[in-house]
């Protein structure tokens, strides 16, 4: 294990799910972007649950689906996209919701009330003419019903000093008057607002010093703790991401090619790419090297080869990889991995 990918955290940190109830089934989803040269799969046959009070993260390279996955689970793809098959259900207080045959009122009460996204281009997620109450008062109102007027603006205030900034200051400004950190805080904010069961993080913390990822990380987690919300989180920063997780997906090509614990996943993988992922992290100690990354490129989203797409790339690759993709199997009490070559892979790691 490479000691310094992972801070330990103490037991008092460490939020677990508070249940075995599950928030979120994903099922087969296939993702497509239609483009000049045939269809992108942007994602193939992805399947996970997130379950109450947890927090998933999901971690690969740029190019890999995780953003689109999160998009296409509240139903924010772009025109030139579609959801070739699958199955996405939201589940609240005994009831089952089929997030892809929400009506659009449904759907606008799905996003903010009860499943909220942080994207990670703060600049283009706020509006540039309104100020930061407006937008906030226009969120309460268009997703929360009732609630807007001063409730939804002393919360708003609450929010911001929780993200540690001050809301005189920041509720009267607008997006371009705040820095790229202070507009990413106030989506993270903003995200809170309806108090929603689900949050999706994208790269939340791109445009942030390293004190304002630390500050940003315990409000997350103390409002986990308290609000019992579950969290994914999507991120090319793997301490970043095995610090706020439970469990931790790892995405390459499209699919899920590791999924588990995150201590496990990270202290023996299963996976050669998630394995290439953690020795890619820059050393913040020892002498220095010279980085490991992973050679070739990511495949072709439109012409894929036979066998796994990983193959090409992987120092374990055999002929069957060649011929054969695997799909995703327990290899031990939940981790699940998909790879011929599990053994091998985790041989190197005890």
């Amino acid at each position: 294990m490479r000691p310094d990918i992972i801070r330990m955290r103490g037991p008092e940190e460490t939020v677990k799910a508070s249940s075995g109830q599950v928030v979120l089934s994903v099922e087969d989803l296939w993702l497509e972007y239609r483009v000049r040269r045939g269809v992108v799969k942007a994602t193939r046959g992805v399947s996970f649950q997130v379950k109450k009070g947890e927090s998933l993260s999901l971690i690969g390279e740029s190019g890999c689906g995780k953003t689109t996955l999160g998009l296409g689970l509240i139903r924010l793809l772009p025109r030139m996209a579609r959801v070739a098959q699958g199955r996405v259900h939201y589940f609240r207080l005994g009831q089952d919701y089929d997030v892809l045959a929400l009506s659009p009122n449904d759907l606008r009460q799905f996003r903010w009330k009860e499943c909220a996204m942080v994207f990670q281009s703060a600049l283009n997620a706020l509006n540039p003419v309104l100020r930061v109450s407006d937008q906030f008062a226009d969120t309460a109102r268009a997703h929360g019903g009732s609630f807007w007027g001063g409730e939804a603006h002393k919360r708003a205030r609450d929010l911001l000093k929780l993200v540690q900034l001050d809301p005189d200051r920041v509720l009267h400004a607008y997006p371009h008057e705040l820095s790229g950190g202070m507009r990413q805080r106030v989506l993270i904010a903003m995200g809170l607002l309806l108090d929603p069961q689900l949050i999706i993080l994208d790269e939340p913390t791109t445009a942030l010093d390293i004190l304002t990822q630390r500050a940003v990380i315990d409000v997350l987690r103390q409002l986990r703790q308290q609000l019992d919300f579950s969290l994914m989180f999507i991120s090319h920063d793997l301490s970043l991401a095995a610090e706020l997780a439970d469990r931790v997906a790892t995405m390459y090509a499209g699919i899920i090619v590791e999924l588990g614990d995150v201590y496990e996943i990270f202290e023996k993988p299963r996976h050669p790419y998630t394995e290439g992922l953690i020795h890619a992290v820059p050393t913040v100690t020892g002498d220095l090297e010279l980085l490991s990354s992973i050679p070739g490129s990511p495949p072709d989203l439109i012409e894929f080869s036979p066998g796994c797409t990983f193959a090409p790339r992987c120092p374990y690759a055999v002929e069957r990889c060649r011929e054969e993709e695997p799909s995703l199997e327990e290899v031990s009490p939940g981790h699940l991995t998909a790879c011929f070559n599990w053994k091998q892979v985790g041989s190197q790691h005890e």
